[in-house]
């Protein structure tokens, strides 16, 4: 009788435990398909980046499309942070005695990689040209190897037909090529950080100072460790190749932050292969001690500085919206620039 009784158990169990899986794998399945509904239809009208990012394609065309000096500024958090384009606009509309006019478009935490296709998705599309493009950067966004945010690349500045060129020239690792896939397709997956930022924002107030923080500390670690080494140039190489096929104007700036080993950086590297395209390159640091009260954090500047560097950046734009730049960047275009 207990054999009996012991044996259909055994067989209950045998069949109950398939059932229990299969009720586990709908639930998980049904939460994860909520969390894609989440982020599909909730997380990108919630994030304001996100609306920013969708943003651009419209508002390059509006910019193309303006009349008198059109100036497209393009980078990393202190194109918005440091720069007021109405007071830019202003200053040059004053000194050239020509219409002015100029639109942020940026990426926090990003480097030339993602510059390159915000510019590729943005500005090299038919019928969006603009007279300038100005590139802002500090550290190390210029160089090769920089951690990018996979994610939005994919979802924003991407699409399907740059995904070879992704694959092989941006993404080093299997993971990272894995990330990048996922990402195209599963939007809560490329949103995963953002969600993170989010639920953290909601339970501790001060969470987004912690985390730009962090991160300027992070960035500084990564750049000291690198001062030393050789460092590639292959993405902002193609960067500008790529900007004189499109016959798009580029002006690199150099702006101080609170960092002495940034400030005192020369980028002769980046310099002589940005200056052999024919493309200017201003650098607003004075070599002198920089004031710190003009800064909100490491990086970026409080209400004073922007207003103070932005003139700056008027007064050393003024004389790059003159006659175009030499002729030197179709060698660049015919053979490419090494280091």
């Amino acid at each position: 009788m207990s054999s009996s009784t012991s044996s259909s158990e055994a067989i209950g169990e045998a069949v109950a435990a398939p059932a229990r899986a299969t009720r586990i794998a709908l639930v998980l399945l049904v939460v994860l398909c909520g969390v894609e509904a989440f982020a599909r239809l909730e997380l990108v009208r919630m994030s304001k980046e996100f609306e920013q990012f969708r943003s651009y394609p419209r508002l390059a065309a509006e910019l193309a499309h303006r009349s008198g000096l059109r100036i497209a500024l393009v980078g990393a958090s202190i194109v918005h942070e440091d720069i007021d384009t109405g007071l830019l606009t202003d200053r040059l509309r004053a000194a050239t005695r020509v219409p002015a006019h100029a639109e942020s478009f940026s990426a926090d935490h990003s480097f030339v990689n993602t510059w390159y296709f915000m510019l590729n998705h943005d500005f090299w599309q038919p019928g969006n040209r603009v007279d300038l493009v100005v590139i802002p950067f500090v550290g190390p966004s210029l160089y090769d190897h920089n951690e990018m945010e996979i994610g939005r690349l994919a979802r924003f500045f991407t699409t399907v037909s740059d995904w070879p060129e992704v694959l092989r020239t941006d993404l080093d690792t299997t993971a990272e090529r894995a990330d990048f896939l996922l990402s195209n397709f599963w939007v809560s997956w490329a949103a995963r950080d953002r969600m993170q930022e989010l639920t953290f924002t909601r339970l501790l107030p001060n969470y987004k100072a912690f985390a730009r923080e962090q991160q300027n500390l992070l960035f500084a670690q990564v750049f000291t460790k690198r001062a030393h080494r050789a460092r590639s140039l292959v993405a902002l190489e193609r960067l500008l190749r790529t900007a004189h096929e499109h016959a798009t104007r580029l002006c690199f700036v150099v702006f101080p932050t609170q960092r002495a080993d940034w400030n005192g950086q020369p980028y002769a590297e980046a310099r002589r292969v940005i200056e052999a395209t024919g493309t200017d390159y201003v650098d607003l640091r004075d070599g002198g001690d920089v004031d710190t009260s003009m800064f909100a954090d490491l990086v970026h500047m409080n209400v004073d500085g922007r207003a103070i560097y932005t003139r700056l950046l008027a007064d050393a734009l003024t004389p790059v919206l003159g006659p175009g730049p030499s002729e030197a960047g179709a060698a660049f275009a015919a053979g490419g620039a090494g280091e």
